[in-house]
């Protein structure tokens, strides 16, 4: 599994995931990689980040951390998610 970002700026951080990711993985990886990516990419104050209804994405504790972190969140329209 990977995990990675990007942005009209250009491709953020990927990431590779070697055992199943959960919640408290997926934290651990925006703490380590979002910020850090955003800034290689010169991205200014009031970006957007934006991900899809994952169950570890809408986990209360994540939402939380987000929160918390004073992220902008960006919502998926019902059409664009997955199945």
């Amino acid at each position: 599994m990977l995990w990675g970002c990007f942005s009209a700026k250009g491709p953020g951080r990927l990431i590779r995931v070697k055992e199943r990711m959960n919640g408290a993985m997926y934290r651990e990886i925006l703490s380590d990689n979002l910020l850090p990516s955003a800034r290689a990419l010169k991205m200014k104050r009031g970006w957007v980040f934006q991900h899809d209804n994952d169950p570890k994405h809408t986990a209360q504790a994540t939402k939380e951390w987000l929160r918390k972190k004073h992220f902008k969140i960006g919502h998926v329209p019902s059409s664009c998610q997955r199945d």
